[in-house]
C-alpha cells in the first residue's frame, strides 16, 4: 500500500498557484479601487480641508482623501498587500496540493497502478473526490482479483476436461483439443491483462 504523502513544498503547481494568487490580489485591489471610485464619485462636488505639518490645504474631497491616505498609510498598504499575498498562497496551497495529488494518482492509474491511495491533509479541498478515486481503485482491484480467481478456476476445469476426454475417439479428441486450446489461449489473455495491473491491497 502507498505510504501517506506529505507535502513540504510551498509552491506545488507554480503556474496554477501564481495565477490564483494574482487573481486574489487583483480581486481585492480591484474591489478597493472600485469603492474608492464610488466614494470619489459621490463626493466629487465637495471640498476637504487638510491640516498637515502646520500647513492648511484645501482641495476637492476625492483627490485630497486619496493623497492623504497614500501619504499617511502607505506602509500599511504595503504590509497589507504582502499579508494578502501570503494568505492567498496558503489558501491556494489547499487547492493546488490536492490537484497535484489527483494528477499523480490518475497518472498511476493510466500506468495500470491501482495501489496508489490519495491522502489529503485535514484542511485540504477535494476530500470527496479523493475518496471516490480511492474507492474506485479498491473496487477495480477487487474485481480484477475475482477475475484472476475465476481464470484460475477455468484453467483447472480445462485440465479436468482434458483428462476426462482421453477415452474419446481420435477424431473427437482432435476436435475437443482444438476447443481446449482456444479456451486456454483466451484464458491466458485474460490472465495477462489482469497481471498487467498493480492491484490495491483490499
Amino acid at each position: 500500500m502507498a505510504q501517506q504523502y506529505k507535502r513540504r513544498n510551498i509552491f506545488i503547481k507554480k503556474d496554477f498557484q501564481g495565477k490564483l494568487i494574482l487573481g486574489y490580489f487583483l480581486f481585492v485591489a480591484g474591489g478597493c479601487l472600485f469603492f474608492i471610485f464610488l466614494l470619489g464619485l459621490f463626493s466629487a462636488d465637495s471640498l476637504t480641508i487638510s491640516y498637515t505639518n502646520n500647513d492648511l490645504q484645501l482641495g476637492q474631497t476625492p483627490s485630497m482623501l486619496l493623497k492623504n491616505v497614500l501619504t499617511a498609510h502607505w506602509i500599511f498598504l504595503v504590509i497589507g498587500s504582502i499579508f494578502l499575498v501570503i494568505t492567498a498562497m496558503f489558501i491556494t496551497h489547499r487547492i493546488a496540493g490536492p490537484l497535484f495529488r489527483f494528477e499523480k494518482a490518475l497518472d498511476n492509474m493510466l500506468k495500470r497502478r491501482l495501489d496508489d491511495t490519495i491522502f489529503l491533509r485535514s484542511k485540504d479541498e477535494g476530500k470527496e473526490l479523493a475518496s471516490k478515486i480511492n474507492s474506485f481503485n479498491k473496487d477495480l482491484s477487487l474485481s480484477l482479483k475475482h477475475v484472476q480467481a475465476h481464470s484460475e478456476a477455468i484453467s483447472d476445469l480445462i485440465e479436468q476436461a482434458r483428462t476426462k476426454s482421453l477415452n474419446l475417439s481420435p477424431e473427437q479428441q482432435d476436435d475437443i483439443n482444438g476447443l481446449y486450446w482456444s479456451l486456454d489461449e483466451k484464458n491466458k489473455k485474460i490472465k495477462a491483462i489482469c497481471s498487467s495491473y498493480t492491484l490495491n491491497d483490499v
